[in-house]
């Protein structure tokens, strides 16, 4: 096994990771023409200034996304995601200095399975998403 892939049994509640992350037009366009969401509220400058936000809106699951890659950076390679309830709080905005904090509430023996708090917040220290995820351990043959 890799050693930076850690176990079921080597994270321990309580355990926890941060990523920071500064949204910017290019993260919105690319997500945008991957998902395949084109809403013009994320896309068009012009139309999201006629709305009530004034600017372009980030994808709220660009911003799900970044909870993904905060996981594997707690836990390795070694864990399957398999459960997200997010809650957005707030708009993201296009240079938006996001804080992603991932931290191991639970765990569940008998399915190996890590249950972990999710909190995101911008640069002012608002919050944005909040949630709870559920990671697998994978087998290995």
């Amino acid at each position: 096994m890799s050693a930076n892939m850690l176990t079921f049994d080597d994270v321990q509640v309580g355990r926890k990771h941060c990523l920071e992350r500064t949204i910017t037009a290019s993260d919105v366009d690319a997500f945008g023409k991957l998902s395949g969401d084109l809403n013009p509220l994320h896309m068009d400058e012009e139309f999201a200034a006629r709305t009530p936000f004034k600017r372009r809106v980030v994808h709220g699951l660009l911003t799900g996304a970044l909870v993904s890659t905060t996981h594997t950076q707690l836990t390795g390679p070694g864990f399957a995601y398999v459960g997200q309830e997010l809650k957005f709080l707030g708009p993201v905005f296009i240079g938006d200095t996001l804080n992603v904090q991932v931290t191991v509430v639970g765990k569940k023996d008998a399915k190996r399975v890590l249950i972990l708090d999710t909190v995101v917040s911008r640069q002012t220290g608002e919050k944005v998403l909040a949630g709870l995820s559920a990671l697998k351990e994978l087998r290995f043959a």
